[in-house]
């Protein structure tokens, strides 16, 4: 395998969210979609009380547009809002847990706390529906230590199929365990009644977690997920997201430095990476080093 660079890219950095523990506002699990339509930006976020996990407190939106002078193009953004309230309809989903049970807890005990949520806009974030809790409708989150949506947005097949990405922590135990056995594993949830019912499609067969889905055709969908292994993990699905297949996995993306007590991983030098046939990840870019 070669690297090929690609041109340098021309970008500016604009803050969107800007944390301050100290005043109660961290900002995390962020998430941007683009509709095409209307040409606006939605850049989502949790807004946490601190940095843990637990301690999520609301939603929060800003839109933008692109604004196209004689060299350059700009992004306007508007002032932070919090998410209320949610033919062009979008979907938001998220995941509510009790306050203070995090998921290290709920994996160790094997006692899931987690519901899925979502709330909808029919004109592009300005004001949103009611949350829908579909945790009594899907049986298998009954099965589950915990679970996430995301982080990446969802897409709208061409088939009319609305398919999110979702990673679950299975377990086997009743009770809590004296040694935690959960392990992740990506999937979908999908939609084929324009959001009115929902399913969830088979997990992979490898351990994978946080994920993203792209559709590279009509019922064929790719998907790209952490593991816990130093690779991501790459998998392709021929029936339009309900089951995937895995690819042989690429070269390890992370460096981790020795330390005597532990191991730190290294983040530096955000980069993009494209791939023309999947599996082969010839071309990749510096976007911003750190």
């Amino acid at each position: 395998m070669f690297t090929v660079p690609l041109p340098k890219a021309q970008l500016q950095k604009q803050t969107l969210f800007t944390s301050n523990e100290t005043a109660g506002n961290v900002y995390r699990i962020p998430a941007l979609l683009y509709e095409r339509e209307s040409k606006t930006l939605f850049a989502f976020a949790e807004q946490r009380k601190t940095s843990d996990n637990a301690s999520g407190e609301k939603l929060v939106i800003r839109t933008g547009k692109i604004k196209e002078g004689s060299s350059k193009k700009t992004v306007g953004w508007s002032e932070l809002k919090e998410v209320e309230k949610v033919n062009n309809k979008l979907f938001l989903f998220f995941i509510c847990v009790e306050d203070a049970i995090t998921e290290m807890y709920q994996k160790e005990n094997c006692d899931n706390r987690t519901r899925l949520c979502f709330i909808t806009s029919e004109d592009l974030g300005e004001t949103w529906s009611d949350v829908t809790d579909l945790t009594d409708k899907l049986n298998e989150i009954k099965n589950w230590s915990t679970f996430a949506v995301g982080p990446g947005h969802g897409i709208p097949a061409e088939s009319g199929r609305l398919i999110i990405p979702v990673y679950a922590y299975t377990s086997f135990c009743c009770k809590p365990c004296f040694l935690p056995n959960s392990k992740s594993y990506a999937l979908s949830l999908y939609s084929g009644s324009h959001g009115k019912n929902w399913k969830f499609g088979e997990l992979f067969n490898t351990v994978s977690v946080e994920c993203e889905i792209v559709e590279i055709s009509k019922d064929h969908i790719y998907c790209n997920a952490r593991n816990v292994g130093g690779y991501r993990v790459e998998a392709v699905s021929d029936h339009n997201g309900v089951k995937f297949n895995n690819l042989q996995p690429g070269n390890k993306l992370v460096f981790f430095m020795q330390h005597p007590i532990r191991r730190w991983l290294i983040k530096s030098h955000i980069s993009l990476r494209v791939s023309l046939f999947l599996g082969l990840w010839r071309m990749a870019m510096v976007m911003r080093a750190i």
